[in-house]
């Protein structure tokens, strides 16, 4: 029973790792018409794949906040936004601060975007993504879970593995790559013109 609700959360993460890399290459096309690699090799980021299980186990999901109290959805939504805004801040500003002193490098700059309080939080873009949570963990995660669970029986738990492992070695290959150039990984790049 363990090893299969282990099995269904990598399988989850890795999914939410593609719609990561999706949704950050819609918000670059939005500000800066291009997508690109996100600094990764392969298409994925396992921080967002991470980011949301690690929510899940922490405060569960939006219509039964700790997997305990059961608000009214509108107050429970609410709190639940509240709450992933500032996770997002505080995970933001941690992970920025963390690769400038060691890497020498601004991962991401947010000082252009109104409401910035450091360089590596926003209220809009802390907004956005509690909102994207808050309606992803209310809506999408329990039937994309009940889903992963009647299809992780066909699929081998050993690809399963072998698969997040590929993510893993991905991640530090990448950021090995970073921070031995000082910068970001980008390997290609897709200008739209406006």
């Amino acid at each position: 029973m363990k090893n299969s609700r282990v099995k269904e959360d990598i399988i989850m993460v890795i999914i939410i790792s593609l719609i990561g890399f999706c949704i950050e290459n819609l918000w670059m096309l939005s500000r800066n018409s291009l997508i690109d690699n996100r600094n990764m090799y392969l298409p994925f980021l396992l921080g967002y794949g991470l980011f949301v299980i690690l929510i899940y186990y922490l405060i569960g999901i939006p219509n039964k906040i700790f997997n305990k109290y059961d608000f009214s959805v509108p107050t429970s939504f609410f709190i639940y936004m509240v709450i992933c805004f500032i996770l997002v801040s505080v995970g933001e500003i941690m992970l920025g601060t963390f690769i400038e002193k060691t890497g020498d490098f601004y991962y991401w700059d947010y000082t252009s975007i109104p409401l910035h309080f450091t360089r590596y939080s926003s209220v809009p873009t802390s907004i956005g993504f509690a909102l994207g949570i808050t309606l992803f963990m209310g809506y999408v995660y329990v039937p994309l879970k009940n889903k992963i669970i009647k299809l992780s029986k066909y699929i081998p738990t050993f690809l399963v593995v072998i698969a997040f492992i590929i993510l893993l070695i991905d991640f530090n290959v990448s950021f090995k790559n970073m921070y031995t150039n000082n910068g970001n990984n980008i390997i290609w790049t897709i200008v739209f013109k406006k």
